[in-house]
């Protein structure tokens, strides 16, 4: 697949600002590529995105290198710190939830892989991936969202099923989650995001498996420009 190719088609057919993100999700420490050289400084994982989509960044990283430790977690860097997995962080520190069960069932709710699955991450922009990726993330307004919505429904029908909790947006919902179902997801953003890596206040965040990627981008080039011209007729 020529993932230039799709990146740029991703751009202009979407006017997107900035780039589409690969993600991959390394299992085994013989997938990374020999010439790798690991950030220098720790980042938590949507600042990695945010640095791949406007800076054209390729940060490879292990789990000490992610300084947000519910993001590693929220991609099987490892497991959630006993202030998340308690509910600890969102009830008496945050305040996001009426009590600390409420606040432990939004954790246990997370999509993620298992806790110690991925050695290591590479997020690059998704025209210079070194590797396969996994999950591909694409970041903008509704109406980006919108039509990517439009697109899975074109030739299977059926509903959009987006899993959000406006927690954790670009690891649990936009990379944990379209990781272990295989399905594209929907997010709203969260505010660690906004306040850590710049996610604007009318941006969302869709993650994409990178096995679905070709047909979104082949049905987007196909049905996009004709849906925009009746929309705007």
């Amino acid at each position: 697949m020529d993932y230039a190719e799709m990146s740029d088609k991703l751009v202009n057919l979407l006017g997107l600002n900035g780039k589409p993100i690969a993600i991959s999700l390394l299992k085994r420490s013989g997938d990374i590529p020999d010439d790798m050289e690991e950030i220098k400084d720790p980042l938590r994982y949507c600042q990695m995105l945010q640095k791949a989509r406007y800076d054209g960044d390729v940060s490879f990283a292990t789990s000490v290198k992610h300084s947000c430790k519910g993001g590693a977690a929220a991609i099987g860097l490892e497991d959630y710190p006993a202030n998340i997995k308690t509910g600890t962080l969102y009830f008496e520190k945050l305040e996001k939830e009426i009590s600390l069960g409420v606040a432990k069932r939004v954790v246990d709710n997370m999509p993620r892989p298992a806790p110690g699955s991925t050695v290591a991450t590479i997020v690059a922009p998704l025209d210079n991936t070194p590797t396969r990726p996994d999950v591909v993330i694409v970041i903008g307004n509704t109406l980006v969202a919108r039509r990517i919505a439009q697109t899975v429904i074109y030739k299977h029908g059926g509903r959009m099923h987006s899993n959000f909790a406006g927690i954790q947006s670009t690891c649990a919902d936009a990379t944990g989650s379209p990781y272990i179902t295989g399905e594209v997801n929907i997010s709203i953003g969260c505010d660690g995001a906004a306040k850590n890596a710049g996610l604007k206040d009318d941006e969302m965040v869709v993650g994409i498996p990178e096995e679905m990627l070709e047909d979104v981008v082949n049905v987007l080039s196909e049905r996009a420009p004709g849906w925009d011209d009746w929309m705007r007729s």
